[in-house]
């Protein structure tokens, strides 16, 4: 496609009037379950050596253990944060579900391969680390939006048996609104604060080398998105299946790039009651 479809493809908010408007319930949303939660949250514990290698660890009431969710934002991998990533706590408290949003460097100041190693980083953390939270380190589901997606299916992809695990130790992942083939950024705006050569973009991106030994994952995009989007979530699913490994699909219609994850935080959206039926 000529450059100026190309960006348009790989520009959600070419679909919608005002991204801000959804930043701002990202924000809102998030302060407000901050606040609800205030007495249940370990904040900003660290799990790395960078600045912003922290998360929040939002607690059910009781003794647990419980199953643990992690939350990890989009952004293009260069804006948000885990200030606006706590929307979904109430929800997950509310089935008694352990809650991390988890933070991590942004680009330009962390190049790609380092923000994928950083999370990596962060979920071994989690897994080393849970219990002393009354989480159950053999429940854990991961979930991203958009950036946050691809960077569930690079920890996914992670060499597991170097960690000491014979196989994937996550239980389930949602990964909605993914980009997984990150070759046309390249060539984009998208690519400026990165600096990805071909040849890295190769190697980050999970359509080529999905792991051999796996967990289930939910995928869900908008149908208010750009075919691009939809593209890679289709091309992306179709290969975790051929390689064997187990996938389903959450029709979203009615939602856009921005709002669909929201809905995770809706005990009645078809989203979270699949990742509900994932946990239990």
């Amino acid at each position: 496609m000529d450059q100026e479809t190309l960006t348009k493809e790989y520009s959600p908010s070419s679909c919608i009037d005002d991204v801000m408007v959804y930043i701002r319930q990202y924000e809102e949303q998030s302060r407000a379950a901050d606040e609800k939660l205030d007495t249940q949250c370990h904040r900003d514990i660290k799990y790395g050596p960078e600045k912003r290698a922290h998360m929040d660890i939002f607690m059910p009431r009781g003794q647990g253990p419980f199953p643990v969710h992690v939350f990890i934002h989009g952004g293009y991998w260069q804006e948000l944060s885990k200030a606006q990533s706590s929307f979904a706590a109430p929800n997950f408290l509310d089935h008694d579900i352990i809650f991390i949003a988890l933070d991590y460097t942004l680009a330009p100041e962390a190049s790609l391969f380092q923000i994928v190693d950083q999370v990596r980083h962060g979920i071994l953390w989690i897994l080393d680390n849970i219990a002393h939270y009354g989480g159950d380190k053999h429940n854990i589901t991961l979930s991203g939006s958009s950036a946050g997606a691809h960077l569930v299916a690079e920890t996914l992809a992670m060499n597991w048996v170097a960690q000491g695990y014979d196989h994937c130790p996550i239980k389930g992942t949602c990964q909605v609104s993914g980009i997984y083939d990150l070759r046309p950024l390249v060539q984009t705006y998208i690519n400026d604060p990165l600096h990805m050569t071909i040849e890295d973009a190769n190697a980050l991106s999970p359509q080529f080398h999905i792991p051999e030994s796996a967990c289930p994952v939910i995928f869900s995009v908008g149908g208010n998105e750009t075919n691009e989007f939809k593209r890679q979530t289709h091309d992306y699913s179709a290969a975790w299946q051929k390689a064997g490994h187990q996938a389903s699909y959450v029709q979203m219609p009615a939602f856009n790039h921005f709002d669909i994850i929201l809905e995770l935080n809706n005990k009645n959206s078809p989203l979270f009651k699949a990742v509900l039926a994932q946990i239990l």
